[in-house]
């Protein structure tokens, strides 16, 4: 009805000026009718992450007061920032009266974390619909509490309703918004107007939701686990839908020189890479990267996909030790499987082939380490490592593992899930303490690089006698990854100038 209040929604995105899921929010709360405010806080920073600022908490409340919204909607996509997160809503409920809902990855799996906290409501899973649903009921004041998906208290007492509603057909949500029209950035204790994708060189897309796979560190399988009868683990958007959204984003990020596509597996449907290949080079013909998984890698796919622009594949193996993949990580591939998956790859033509593995972990032994090393120096390069610790998250099966295991007791491991954010990415990038661990991964990591390769294995039957070169070869690496970055980079640019006058 045309004469129907609609409500004001100011959106909050931590850590991530892209964040595709405030992005479909915004778009769907559009299309509904209500105004939107969207707030990009803080950047995303890996290796020095930093929690918010008593001035950018100043910066937010004073914007938020001239905005003077209905509903204030919070992503919390990870624990890594809940500290910011807690700081944020602290700050909201003691200087305003507006209602919350949080939503994201961590709140559908811990709503209960949010309701304790004060926060009126939390949505799990998809939220397009259900956010829609509660503005509609904030606004014209009638009642929220049949919305499918939507936790809250009722005179004490959490009610948890059904996740329902949800689309098979994802392109029902429509696609995201690329360009914020209400928007603005708060970083560095500064409140930049305007969205800050539209200076992106690199736009983040997604062709599919959801994961088939079990790994243990990730929360994936825990969250389809939620999903009710007949929604599918992996629902995958139709090409008209993806393209439609790329070429929009070329129209508002006029720097874009690639595309990176988010899904845990790049879709591979009957008849759609087909069509993809077609729509893609009609209309984007820009560079892009996908990533992959061992069991999933095709070489008339990737060669297909190749001859429209992929530039880079990203797949990870985690581990060299099959016990480590198979009992700790829940990850089932063999080891011929990965040395064929590498081979498929660097055979395709893939310019770029980027590989992680997560090392020194509590579940990982000298052997099992040494495995990743002789692993690696089997896989057909030539390749990039990206070697990374682990990290302990909720809702993950590998935390009651490592308690049950011994490594943590519970309320070691509560210490870690929920430590201020830089301890964590502290932990992520840790390394073990005892030298012979060091000296392999350091031999580990210069197997990527053809100069330093052969001197690395001379010193395979002893690293201990030769710690001195082998810490100058690593140190050499790092070096040269830096040039090498630059060098990627500096093709990928070329790639699309190549794409543009061919296309």
């Amino acid at each position: 009805m045309a004469n129907e209040k609609k409500a004001r929604v100011y959106l909050i995105a931590f850590y991530n000026k892209k964040a595709l899921g405030v992005r479909y929010l915004e778009a769907a709360l559009l299309r509904s009718g209500h105004s939107v405010r969207t707030v990009y806080y803080k950047d995303f920073n890996s290796l020095h992450p930093r929690p918010t600022t008593r001035e950018e908490l100043a910066l937010l409340r004073k914007d938020i007061a001239e905005q003077a919204p209905d509903m204030i909607g919070l992503s919390v996509m990870s624990s890594m920032y809940l500290d910011t997160v807690h700081a944020v809503v602290d700050m909201i409920r003691e200087n305003f009266s507006i209602p919350m809902v949080c939503g994201g990855a961590f709140a559908t799996m811990f709503p209960e974390h949010f309701l304790h906290r004060g926060v009126p409501f939390v949505i799990r899973s998809d939220g397009e619909i259900a956010i829609c649903q509660l503005a509609d009921a904030l606004a014209s004041g009638t009642s929220f509490e049949k919305i499918p998906n939507l936790c809250y208290q009722n005179k004490g007492e959490i009610v948890i309703n059904e996740i329902a509603g949800l689309l098979n057909q994802v392109d029902g949500y429509g696609i995201p918004v690329i360009n914020s029209g209400n928007a603005c950035f708060i970083d560095e204790n500064v409140l930049t107007p305007g969205d800050p994708q539209i200076h992106t060189l690199s736009y983040e897309v997604v062709a599919s939701r959801g994961c088939p796979f079990t790994c243990s560190y990730c929360c994936c399988s825990n969250l389809r686990k939620l999903l009710p009868k007949g929604v599918h683990g992996v629902r995958t958007r139709s090409v008209e839908s993806v393209i439609q959204e790329l070429v929009e984003a070329k129209k508002q990020c006029r720097r874009i020189a690639f595309i990176h596509f988010y899904d845990e597996i790049f879709p591979n449907l009957p008849g759609w890479i087909d069509k993809f290949m077609i729509e893609y080079k009609k209309h984007v013909n820009l560079p892009f990267t996908i990533w992959t998984h061992p069991k999933m890698v095709d070489g008339d796919v990737l060669k297909k996909l190749v001859s429209v622009g992929l530039t880079e594949v990203i797949m990870g193996i985690q581990s060299g030790s099959e016990h480590i993949r198979r009992d700790v990580f829940h990850r089932y591939e063999t080891q011929e499987e990965i040395l064929h998956a590498t081979d498929v790859i660097r055979a395709s033509g893939v310019f770029w082939c980027s590989y992680d593995f997560m090392l020194q972990h509590p579940f990982e032994t000298i052997d099992d380490l040494k495995e990743s090393y002789w692993l690696a120096k089997k896989m057909r390069g030539p390749y990039e490592l990206q070697l990374h610790g682990l990290n302990f998250l909720p809702g993950t099966d590998i935390v009651p593992m490592a308690v049950n295991g011994g490594y943590y007791t519970q309320e070691e491991m509560d210490a870690i899930l929920y430590a201020p954010m830089e301890e964590q990415f502290g932990a992520y990038w840790q390394r073990s303490p005892s030298r012979e661990s060091d000296l392999w991964y350091k031999m580990l990591y210069c197997l990527q690089f053809k100069g330093l390769r052969k001197r690395i294995e001379g010193f395979e039957a002893d690293p201990i006698a030769h710690g001195r070169e082998i810490d100058r070869l690593y140190a050499k690496g790092q070096r040269w990854s830096k040039a090498r970055y630059l060098y990627k980079k500096s093709r990928v640019l070329w790639k699309k100038i190549g794409l543009s006058l061919t296309g």
